[in-house]
């Protein structure tokens, strides 16, 4: 999957007026000012801006609309009037910042505006204070390595103003939290260890009394939002894992749930700290933030719409649309900005995904979450913002399937003709059809490929980056019939990879399709088009041929001050001739190209014949930063001044 991590930066929360008061759960979530009509409605996009990219979501507050992004070079952030997207001003917040290994250039945090000014921190760590009014710079400072964790991918925390306080996930010994002063951006305190990314802290009514709580990388932690005291610290990762973008979402005045990549947890605070009330596989793999309605929590579990039970943690349903990757409760509905780029409005209820109304607004989605202010909608992308108003005399518009699109060739001819036949007959007729069928999937000539599944089952999925490039996509059911079908018109040339997902379960390869591949990651199916050339050298080589030896050994870093697992092959001949040396071909993520075979199975096959004799040396990654971070260039030197001194010693 292609991670815009940029995307973990997409965890800035369009905040709303705090007037001095404490950012609370419903004003952090909600991001509303306003009811929806109680009769039917439907949605109609008002205006829409071109804007240069960025991740930030919309503030509004007293007639500005506020954001960020990058023009002509430069960070910036804009107040906009909201009645027609007109631009009021702009503050320069320094040289853009350019997105890299798959992120996106621009700002990455959303603006905070508490009564008459606008916090904001830009991708490279200025905090500034503006004024809502005109823009006009009132304070600033600078984060750096000094008194903050500088993220891979750019300064992204959302700041939170609290009575005078300015907030901040500043990340470091002693400064994980940092406190500024409203007036005059000096510090008022710094609080907690460990390092932070992309965490926004959060402060809400907990055991009777404000609490600021914030998950850092390792820890989880809870701190006096006036002084800066620690009150709990809990730790929720084992080893060197990090989490990177979870969140707080309260449930009442004595616990909260964190989002974690694996999944989500409830905590509950007691007289002797916090203490764990249930794990869930509910909300896990995604950068959208849970929301909380009616003893529920509605979010997205990787790209699947969730509903749980907040006092239980277990999934009460799943749906495949919307398919977003941002949420919002506005007063008592659910935003998605949806991946076909729809604002679509969904019931928070536990009786299953119900769609009230939607409307297309952009041509691609975005991790922004929809605001909404004086019966107007607020979003972002990467290259626009729109305002999308409520129109009461417009019938609302729901989603439609038109199986068409994605059943094609004779074979999807032949399962629309299925459709058009007595609901009693077709599951005779598919039967007929797949009778002898064992293997999957089927071809037809052009490069075009048939997926199917046949069980009992709500809802089945196709993944894979080029089978199926809108994240995942259905298969159809055909009504009545046991058949999940979908066409994809591919490469006849072409090998591809893909999995199945069975009622939003895990992954799995294709149970009829007899070739598999580990990635590295998991093991999914292959598709080897009718025309794909036979790659020989990824296949086992034949039993008596050769092979080569691969070892592994633990090696320490001083440099990274880290200990990782290093696995070095060698070719038959390595124990020829004592005096004869050998150039070193360095693998990085060299655990992944191993865990398949397939890489040794290359090496062995084709060393020594087309390929002259070598040491393959392969070094997995223990931390993102080493591979575009700030720790590249200690990584460069680990492998230079480290690694293969060593390598050549032994």
């Amino acid at each position: 999957m292609r991670l815009r991590i940029g995307l973990l930066i997409g965890l800035s929360i369009a905040l709303v007026s705090t007037a001095h008061g404490s950012a609370s759960g419903s004003e952090f979530r909600r991001t509303s000012s306003g009811t929806l009509p109680d009769q039917d409605f439907g949605l109609a996009v008002l205006w829409d801006r071109e804007l240069g990219s960025g991740y930030s979501s919309v503030s509004i507050a007293e007639g500005r609309a506020v954001t960020m992004f990058t023009t002509e070079g430069v960070d910036v952030v804009a107040a906009f009037d909201p009645k027609g997207g007109e631009e009021i001003w702009r503050f320069e917040l320094g040289e853009m910042y350019k997105g890299h290994d798959g992120s996106d250039d621009g700002p990455l945090s959303t603006p905070s505006i508490s009564d008459d000014r606008v916090i904001v921190l830009g991708p490279r760590g200025v905090l500034v204070a503006l004024d809502l009014d005109d823009g006009s710079e009132i304070w600033r400072r600078e984060l750096d390595e000094s008194n903050s964790t500088p993220p891979v991918y750019g300064y992204s925390t959302s700041p939170v103003t609290f009575a005078e306080l300015v907030i901040l996930a500043t990340g470091g010994d002693g400064h994980a939290v940092t406190a500024f002063d409203r007036a005059t951006g000096e510090t008022r305190w710094s609080a907690g260890d460990d390092s932070v990314t992309y965490q926004t802290p959060l402060i809400f009514d907990l055991g009777g009394q404000p609490m600021l709580v914030l998950v850092t990388d390792h820890l989880l932690q809870g701190f006096d939002p006036q002084t800066g005291e620690r009150r709990f610290q809990l730790r929720h990762t084992e080893g060197d894992q990090t989490e990177e973008t979870s969140h707080v979402i309260p449930v009442d005045d004595q616990s909260f749930v964190v989002n974690y990549q694996s999944g989500s947890r409830k905590y509950r605070l007691t007289d002797d700290g916090l203490e764990e009330v249930w794990q869930s596989r509910a909300f896990g793999n995604t950068l959208a933030i849970p929301v909380l309605f009616d003893g529920h929590l509605y979010g997205f579990t990787g790209r699947f719409m969730t509903c749980a039970d907040a006092a239980t943690g277990d999934i009460v349903w799943r749906s495949r649309p919307p398919m977003g990757r941002g949420i919002s409760l506005v007063d008592d509905k659910l935003a998605v900005l949806a991946g076909s780029g729809d604002l679509v409005l969904v019931e928070p209820t536990p009786e299953g995904y119900v769609e009230i109304t939607r409307t297309p607004v952009f041509e691609r989605e975005d991790y922004a979450v929809a605001t909404f202010s004086d019966d107007v909608f607020f979003l972002r992308n990467l290259e626009h913002m729109a305002a999308v108003g409520i129109d009461t005399a417009r019938a609302p518009e729901l989603a439609t399937i038109d199986p068409s699109e994605f059943l094609l060739g004779e074979l999807g001819q032949w399962a629309m003709s299925v459709e058009e036949m007595p609901e009693s007959q077709r599951q005779a007729a598919v039967d007929s059809r797949f009778a002898g069928v064992d293997t999957s999937p089927l071809f037809e000539d052009g490069g075009l490929a048939h997926f199917f599944w046949r069980g009992e089952a709500e809802d089945v999925g196709l993944e894979g980056t080029e089978v199926a490039p809108d994240a995942e996509n259905g298969l159809y059911n055909l009504p009545g019939t046991d058949l999940f079908l979908r066409s994809a018109e591919l490469d006849p040339m072409a090998q591809y990879t893909y999995a199945l997902t069975v009622d939003f379960e895990q992954p799995i390869p294709d149970p009829l399709n007899p070739y598999s591949v580990d990635n590295g990651f998991n093991v999914v199916s292959e598709v080897r088009m009718p025309d794909w050339p036979t790659s020989p050298h990824i296949e086992p080589p034949a039993e008596a041929a050769p092979r080569g030896e691969l070892d592994t050994f633990s090696f320490r870093s001083e440099l990274l001050g880290n200990t990782r697992q290093i696995q070095v092959w060698r070719p038959p001949v390595y124990d020829g001739d004592p005096e004869q040396r050998f150039p070193v071909l360095v693998v990085n993520h060299g655990d992944n190209l191993l865990r398949g075979g397939l890489m040794q199975h290359t090496l062995d096959n084709l060393v020594g014949k087309s390929v002259a004799p070598l040491i393959a040396v392969f070094v997995p990654r223990v931390a993102p930063p080493e591979y575009g971070g700030p720790q590249v260039d200690d990584y460069i030197r680990f492998l230079i001044e480290e690694l293969l001194p060593h390598i050549d010693y032994h």
